[in-house]
């Protein structure tokens, strides 16, 4: 069986400290959900390319995070433990596909294209207040990915 984000912990938590590297340059930004997709390439057949479905918000303090969010997607490849941007100018120049959304819809958004890889406890209690289908989409993920690898991630 192929090893994937879904599958492999160690993957899932670069991937998170590539997101980190990526969006967090200020240390305010923060993520509340992302998801990935398999996705066809076409690159060396080394890569394997995947779309990310990526809910990011900001801490307003050192406890508080804001209660609305934006949203973007973007294409990776995986190769050797290496995670690059298939589409670097994309992310720069395009806006986010959401903007200011509240926090509760940030779960059912990513979850759109595969199960949350990762989702912050903010976003994670949003849902559940919000409606019983982000509770339910989140339970699946639990089930899924039954301990958090990232707990030290989102203590940032």
């Amino acid at each position: 069986m192929k090893e994937d984000f879904h599958t492999n912990i160690s993957m899932r938590q670069k991937l998170l400290e590539f997101l980190d590297r990526t969006f967090n340059y200020d240390s305010r930004t923060y993520l509340l959900a992302v998801s990935a997709r398999g996705n066809t390439g076409d690159g060396a057949a080394l890569e394997s390319y995947w779309k990310l479905r990526v809910a990011l918000t900001y801490r307003e303090n050192d406890t508080a995070v804001n209660p609305y969010w934006d949203g973007t997607e973007l294409d990776i490849a995986w190769c050797r433990n290496i995670i690059r941007l298939v589409n670097e100018a994309a992310l720069i120049d395009e806006p986010p596909i959401i903007e200011g959304s509240p926090n509760a819809l940030a779960l059912e958004w990513v979850s759109e294209i595969a199960t949350p890889l990762w989702v912050s406890d903010e976003a994670r209690e949003a849902a559940a207040k919000n409606d019983d289908e982000a509770t339910r989409v989140e339970e699946h993920s639990v089930r899924n990915n039954s301990e958090d690898p990232f707990a030290d991630l989102s203590s940032k």
